[in-house]
């Protein structure tokens, strides 16, 4: 990697017919296989781009990069859908947000550079793992490289700590979003890019303001409305955007502007044209993009090792055999790992998180159980607030959250 990123359709209304970004976000927005499809193509681009340096085609690098910036889009977006979701049950927007990323993201990192520590495995299959000092895997595995200025030890860790620090943000962004709407968004949106210009110039542990645009392109698709608005252009044209984007990110840009600008630029291009697009109907690419996109974090953090056993271990072996190998760990260890670590740790995070109610809920709860069945409340003359009216649709337990790993 280069050194910069280390359903039904009608016509759209009036402005009147926008959707209130101050409702809770319906469950077909959540359950969306044109993010399953977004996943998965980020996925797998990083993955051939892996592939193809592996087999000696360096121009793969530029295609990687354009996979963990779609990453970056595509993980702020459900993640205002999550807190959106994490609002309406009436959890707390902060202390639970932090604990269900924290189980979601840290164990199968932890495993991760476990057994590479252990095992000494390379950092790449093209790139040995050179002596570890005892800071640099606590580096790893606390997700803090960027800030200590440690090497990976796997290169697609370098992500993961930009992705983690910006959790500490959205909640808070979320909320300017609910307060000030698609204005205040774009406020911060152009803070954030002269942000990602100035502040990596002062320290380079400030370099994740770089990618903080690519994480407001997001934010910007959720409070457009994304999955609550009309959606006047045909699914085709979501997927085509996509990959133009990539293409032209990684092959075409003229490099008039810094790299990092043409990045955000991509992310924005995938940001403006999402909200519009109708769903991916057909059933058999949306099946297999949504098993892509739940696998898709051990996929990210495993598949230079199932390159590097198939192309490095197997070295001099028959051509079957090579690719036969790849396929099955680079299917194998993700499923494998999903099931035995990310699940349960994703389980555990969900029940803790549920401790933490909202302030408004725990209050309402509270008044709601004095009241003796069969008779009324008392009089208070109060309104009851908006945030008490959206916390009473919540209904049942969490619906599964496919989209949110790069996270």
């Amino acid at each position: 990697m280069t050194s910069w990123y280390c359903h039904r359709s009608h016509r759209i209304g009036a402005p009147s017919d926008l959707p209130r970004v101050d409702a809770p976000v319906p469950e077909t927005a959540v359950e969306s296989p044109n993010l399953d499809l977004l996943r998965a193509t980020a996925v797998l681009t990083v993955f051939l781009a892996h592939l193809l340096i592996g087999l000696g085609v360096k121009q793969g690098e530029e295609v990687g990069a354009a996979g963990v910036l779609i990453f970056f889009v595509h993980t702020s977006l459900v993640l205002m859908m999550s807190l959106s979701r994490l609002e309406s049950r009436g959890e707390s927007l902060v202390k639970a947000f932090y604990i269900r990323r924290f189980f979601r993201i840290y164990p199968l990192a932890v495993v991760c550079v476990a057994t590479i520590v252990i095992f000494h495995l390379p950092r790449a299959p093209w790139w040995p793992q050179p002596p570890l000092s005892l800071g640099t895997i606590v580096a790893n595995l606390t997700l803090t490289t960027n800030l200590v200025y440690k090497d990976v030890v796997t290169s697609p860790l370098w992500s993961l700590p930009i992705e983690v620090q910006m959790y500490v943000a959205l909640p808070f962004i979320y909320l300017i979003g609910r307060r000030y709407g698609l204005n205040g968004i774009i406020v911060l949106v152009v803070l954030a890019c002269v942000a990602g210009r100035i502040l990596p110039r002062v320290s380079g542990r400030l370099g994740i303001a770089s990618y903080a645009p690519a994480f407001m392109a997001g934010v910007l698709t959720y409070f457009m409305g994304y999955g609550r608005r009309a959606r006047p252009l045909p699914f085709i044209v979501w997927p085509l955007t996509v990959i133009a984007g990539i293409l032209y990110f990684a092959y075409g840009a003229p490099r008039q502007w810094p790299k990092i600008v043409e990045a955000w630029g991509l992310c924005f291009l995938i940001a403006l044209v999402a909200p519009f697009c109708r769903e991916l109907t057909f059933k058999p690419l949306a099946r297999a993009a949504a098993i892509i996109a739940k696998y898709s974090y051990g996929i990210y953090l495993t598949h230079l090792y199932a390159i590097w056993v198939a192309f490095v271990v197997l070295k001099g072996q028959s051509v079957v055999l090579q690719w036969a190998t790849l396929v099955v760990l680079f299917a194998g260890l993700p499923v494998l790992l999903f099931h035995t670590v990310e699940s349960p740790m994703i389980g555990i995070g969900a029940r803790i998180a549920k401790r933490f109610r909202a302030r408004g809920a725990a209050a309402t709860g509270t008044r709601a159980a004095a009241i003796a069945p069969g008779s009324a409340p008392p009089a208070t003359g109060a309104r009851p607030s908006h945030g008490d009216a959206v916390r009473g649709q919540a209904t049942g337990l969490e619906p599964p959250d496919p989209h949110s790993v790069p996270q």
